[in-house]
């Protein structure tokens, strides 16, 4: 299967996989997972139901007919309040209970206004008493912030920057929302809700419902792209077109016949000759239909020949293929054919010998009309390839910021990490 470089299936154990980009709430650390593949993709449809309401029609009164109702409702209203108002003064010790009634009412609710957290004598406040101790604010921090302190700052700061820099918009907001559905999935596959996944699987225990997790990927995501777009925005002109001639190109629809050559056969060189003729045998075939029923033909030969298992089924069809992830010789041996013609010589990659099929052909867009899709590709190859370049790049955002850490703790924690991931950086460097 040539969209895969890093493996390919066996005939008969298909197998679906997919991608997340939601990451574990740390400074450096993207939460990997896999799709379960016995769960097939839902989309739930939001359905509005119409209520219709019925009212008796309204009956039109006349403008004339309006004021005097209003007049003698008002006028019975002041004559009501004058009476009770008169009775009730004429009635002291009632007036006298009231007043005092009033006034424990307000006592109580300035009490309970005025409510402070107690404080030592030097201004602390008290979290937590027992007896002959009392815990302070102060002691708290003190012992939470060596081991959460700088993870929860970072955040904090992290959090500011990315709304700074991004401005979220619809199709950011589906994005969260398609995350949310694909967890959803992996919950009801391990047969708990979103949030106990959460808690278990993610290690998010602050997620106690379905918003908040939304809440979460959309703020992660924020983060992603602040981070992408400053590398993008660092990249020189020849570095991004570089990227550009090397992994954007035209759209291919092809079909293919893969004819795998047998890795565990003693000879090898028989077990390629095999395979080259098995192939060459399939273009004998071809030569022989006509341009009119060449694609039936195609079809049929690849669900009865083809060894790749992810394409034969549907007549070894692969739609919008571009050469990123793709072998090159494969793809090029594509992208050389007219629309309807197909290989005349089989095509050698590392899974065999591939009879090629050119559907039809998307040009690739110029460079400057998708200069920001470059950049986008250009700064999301460099973070899958490099693990530690996100926690270095923000380093230099929050610098950007000038963030100051005061607290020598957490200073020290956070540029022990630092310098941690430059050593392992420099280290990987010297060895590639």
């Amino acid at each position: 299967m040539p969209k895969n470089e890093t493996g390919k299936n066996t005939k008969g154990t298909k197998k679906t996989t997919t991608k997340s980009n939601v990451s574990k709430k740390t400074t450096s650390t993207k939460k990997a997972t896999t799709k379960p593949a016995a769960k097939k993709s839902t989309t739930t449809k939001k359905t509005t139901t119409k209520v219709e309401v019925k009212t008796e029609p309204t009956k039109v009164v006349e403008k004339e007919t309006i004021k005097p109702v209003v007049n003698e409702k008002i006028t019975e209203r002041k004559n009501n309040n004058e009476s009770s108002v008169n009775g009730l003064m004429s009635n002291t010790p009632f007036v006298i209970a009231l007043c005092v009634i009033v006034i424990l009412i307000a006592i109580l609710i300035f009490a309970i206004c005025s409510k402070r957290v107690p404080k030592t004598s030097n201004g602390d406040e008290i979290i937590a008493s027992l007896k002959g101790k009392d815990i302070t604010a102060n002691e708290l921090f003190e012992a939470l912030k060596e081991e959460n302190g700088t993870n929860a700052l970072i955040d904090l700061v992290d959090t500011y920057i990315a709304n700074k820099e991004i401005t979220i918009k619809d199709e950011d907001k589906e994005y969260a929302k398609e995350v949310v559905n694909y967890y959803k999935q992996y919950a009801e596959y391990y047969g708990v809700d979103l949030m106990t996944f959460a808690a278990n699987y993610l290690g998010l225990s602050n997620i106690t419902s379905e918003d908040d997790f939304y809440d979460f990927v959309l703020e992660d995501y924020k983060k992603t792209l602040a981070v992408k777009n400053y590398i993008g925005d660092e990249a020189t002109e020849d570095e991004l077109k570089e990227h550009y001639s090397s992994n954007f190109s035209n759209k291919l629809t092809v079909r293919h016949i893969l004819i795998e050559v047998d890795q565990e056969a003693e000879d090898k060189d028989a077990a390629d000759r095999e395979a080259y003729d098995k192939a060459v045998n399939l273009i004998n075939q071809l030569n022989e239909t006509s341009a009119e029923e060449l694609n039936a033909k195609f079809e049929d030969l690849a669900k009865n020949n083809s060894d790749d298992t992810a394409t034969y089924s549907n007549g070894g069809l692969m739609e919008d293929m571009v050469k990123t992830g793709i072998q090159e010789s494969f793809f090029n041996a594509a992208n050389e054919l007219k629309d309807g013609e197909y290989t005349k010589e089989p095509v050698k990659t590392t899974y065999g010998y591939h009879v090629i099929l050119k559907i039809s052909s998307t040009p690739v867009e110029k460079y400057d009309d998708i200069k920001d899709q470059v950049k986008d590709s250009y700064a999301e190859n460099l973070l899958s390839s490099d693990a530690n370049l996100r926690v270095l790049k923000w380093d230099e955002l929050r610098s950007k910021y000038k963030m100051s850490i005061k607290d020598d703790i957490i200073k020290k924690t956070y540029e022990d990490i630092i310098n941690e991931q430059k050593k392992s950086d420099n280290n990987e460097t010297e060895e590639n």
